[in-house]
């Protein structure tokens, strides 16, 4: 994705031609400056949310400044090695050079990436996949404090009765408020990264299959009662997508390591706070 992120940047490349003293602060409508060559944030917000409708895909706005400097970046690379230039489609050109030189110094790597089965057990420790039931008892900004008070305390009447050894699945079926109700609260498998922090927090925490974590969990959602009911294992986890995590991960160490590369020969400054705005 951020490849294609990158390639598709010539579309909304901002103006770039106005000099800047390296090192002094940047005004508030300049986001970057790339060897003194400023990045206005009008520019910039336009390109932004025309990408964004373009696409349908909401990258944020850092990520989306980093793929414009890399674009500079290697467009830059690309004329130092001698590729003609076309005054007449600059941002069309830069985007043709940008990717003539990561073809050849890039994606060309990725055709030799080979996987081992000790790398892709590394990729499965890194991100494990566990499954558990939970009970939901919702809450959300439009909850008034006293109501609030009210169902965390019906939330920890049940979670004793879990706690106590009644049968979980029921308990969800009854009184979970949440769409896996209908399934005793049934989650499947997932990854850390696949639920709220505070979810993954606690489940994640818990080792042993049947453990229920000893608190209530409080997400933007509302409270939940955690149950862990499997935890898999490398040989019975899915190769295919541990591959492409593994390959995906390749891909990005030799994608950095590239642009970490011309970076420590162009100056480069960033206004965040213009950019945030």
């Amino acid at each position: 994705m951020r490849i294609l992120i990158l390639i598709l940047c010539m579309v909304f490349t901002a103006a770039c031609n106005k000099k800047h003293e390296n090192n002094t602060p940047l005004p508030k409508d300049v986001v970057a400056v790339i060897d003194g060559q400023k990045i206005d944030k009008k520019e910039f917000d336009t390109r932004y949310e025309w990408y964004i409708q373009r696409f349908k895909y909401r990258v944020p706005k850092e990520q989306f400044l980093k793929n414009l400097v890399d674009l500079e970046l290697s467009a830059k690379e690309a004329e130092k090695r001698g590729l003609q230039k076309d005054d007449k489609f600059q941002y069309d050109y830069k985007i043709l050079l940008s990717q003539h030189l990561l073809e050849k110094e890039v994606y060309e790597q990725f055709k030799n990436i080979n996987l081992s089965d000790e790398e892709l057990k590394k990729t499965f420790e890194a991100s494990p996949e566990i499954k558990a039931r939970h009970i939901l008892f919702k809450v959300d900004e439009k909850t008034k404090p006293e109501d609030i008070e009210k169902i965390k305390v019906k939330a920890t009447k049940i979670l004793d009765r879990a706690k106590k050894g009644e049968d979980f699945k029921k308990l969800a079926q009854k009184y979970s408020e949440g769409p896996s109700a209908k399934n005793g609260g049934d989650l499947d498998f997932f990854t850390r990264q696949t639920m709220v922090p505070e979810f993954s927090d606690a489940a994640f925490s818990l080792k042993k299959v049947g453990e229920i974590y000893p608190e209530l969990v409080k997400t933007k959602y509302g409270f939940h009662i955690i149950k862990l009911t499997g935890i898999k294992d490398f040989e019975t986890a899915d190769k295919r997508r541990l591959k492409q995590q593994a390959q995906s991960q390749k891909q990005k160490e030799i994608y950095d390591t590239f642009f970490d590369k011309l970076r420590k020969n162009v100056h480069v400054q960033v206004n965040e706070a213009a950019v945030k705005e």
